[in-house]
C-alpha cells in the first residue's frame, strides 16, 4: 500500500530511474525468498492423502472425481458451472475496465494537473481499500454457505468497483478521487475474498494449484488485453471521457453476466437438493415429514 505513494515521492524528487533500480531490487529479492522456502519433496500425495473418501464419493458437498488408482483427482472448470461463470465474469470485467491502469496516469497527472506524489497517493487508496476491505468483508463470505448466493454478492461488488470507476470520471479533483477509489477498491478487497473462498470450496486440495493456475491466469490475461487497449484508445479521446468509457464498459459486462450467474446458481441449488433427497422418496414427503413434526 505504500508503495505507489513512496513511487510519487521517488520519482518527484529523483525521476524514474531511482524508484526502477528499487523496482529491480524487489524481484530479485522476491526471487531469492521464492528460493530460500522449504517444501515437502518424495512424490505427488494421492486423494486418500488428502480426501480420505472412496473415489466418486463426495467431499465437502461437491463430487470428487478420482483415478483408479487413488491419485490425483481430476478437474476441469468447465464442468462446473457456477465456478465457470465467476471466472469468465471476472476476467470480462477486468478486460472491459482495464484500460483505466493506462488511462489513469494521464488523468491524474494531466487531466486534473496533479503531481507525482498526489498521483501515488490516489493510487494507493484503491490498494488500501482492496486490504480494508478483504478484512470488513471476509465475516459475510463465511456466513453465506450458499455458493450461488455468494457467487452473486460478488457480481454486485464487482458492479460497485466499476461504479466508482465511472463516478470518478466526474471529479474535478484528485483530492476528490481519493474517497472514491478508496470504497472501490474495498468493494474490490470484497470480491477478491469472494473469488477465493468460491475456489477453496470447490476444488480439491490437491487440485488447488491447477485450478488457481487457471483462474489468476484468466484474470491476467484479460488485464493485459486492457492495458494494450488503453493504450490505442488515448490516441483517440481524451483521458475523462475513456475513464467513463471503462466505467460503463464494466457496467455492462457486469448486467451481461448477471443471467449465467443467476442460472449457475439456481442450478446448483437445485443439484444440491437432488443429492439431499433420499433415493425412492416420492416428491414431497419431506415437506409432508416437516409438517407431521409441526
Amino acid at each position: 500500500m505504500a508503495g505507489p505513494a513512496l513511487a510519487g515521492v521517488l520519482v518527484g524528487q529523483f525521476g524514474a530511474r531511482v524508484p526502477l533500480l528499487l523496482d529491480a531490487v524487489s524481484y530479485l529479492a522476491l526471487v531469492a525468498a521464492g528460493l530460500l522456502i522449504r517444501t515437502r519433496r518424495g512424490g505427488a500425495r494421492t486423494v486418500r492423502d488428502v480426501h480420505p473418501v472412496p473415489a466418486g464419493a463426495v467431499a465437502d458437498g461437491h463430487p470428487t472425481l478420482a483415478y483408479g488408482d487413488g491419485s490425483a483427482p481430476r478437474w476441469r472448470l468447465r464442468p462446473d458451472r457456477l465456478l465457470f461463470a465467476m471466472v469468465a465474469s471476472l476476467a470480462g470485467v477486468v478486460g472491459a475496465v482495464g484500460a483505466i491502469n493506462v488511462i489513469e496516469v494521464f488523468f491524474i497527472r494531466e487531466t486534473l494537473g496533479s503531481s507525482t506524489t498526489v498521483y501515488g497517493l490516489v493510487t494507493g487508496a484503491w490498494t488500501l481499500g482492496i486490504a480494508a476491505g478483504a478484512w470488513a468483508l471476509a465475516p459475510l463470505a463465511r456466513r453465506l454457505t450458499d455458493d450461488g448466493r455468494l457467487l452473486g454478492t460478488g457480481l454486485l461488488l464487482l458492479g460497485g468497483c466499476c461504479l466508482a470507476v465511472l463516478v470518478s470520471a466526474a471529479v474535478p479533483s484528485a483530492w476528490l478521487l481519493m474517497p472514491i477509489w478508496l470504497i472501490g477498491g474495498v468493494l474490490n478487497g470484497g470480491n477478491s475474498v469472494v473469488s477465493n473462498v468460491l475456489l477453496a470450496r470447490r476444488v480439491p486440495e490437491a487440485a488447488r494449484g491447477r485450478a488457481y493456475a487457471v483462474f489468476g491466469a484468466s484474470v491476467q490475461g484479460a488485464s493485459m488485453a486492457g492495458l494494450a487497449a488503453g493504450g490505442l484508445l488515448l490516441d483517440l479521446a481524451d483521458p475523462r471521457p475513456l475513464v467513463a468509457a471503462c466505467g460503463v464498459a464494466g457496467l455492462l459486462v457486469v448486467a451481461a453476466s448477471a443471467v449465467p450467474v443467476v442460472r449457475a446458481g439456481r442450478a446448483e441449488r437445485s443439484a444440491a437438493t437432488h443429492a439431499a433427497t433420499p433415493a425412492g422418496t416420492p416428491p414431497g414427503a419431506g415437506l409432508a415429514t416437516s409438517e407431521a413434526a409441526r
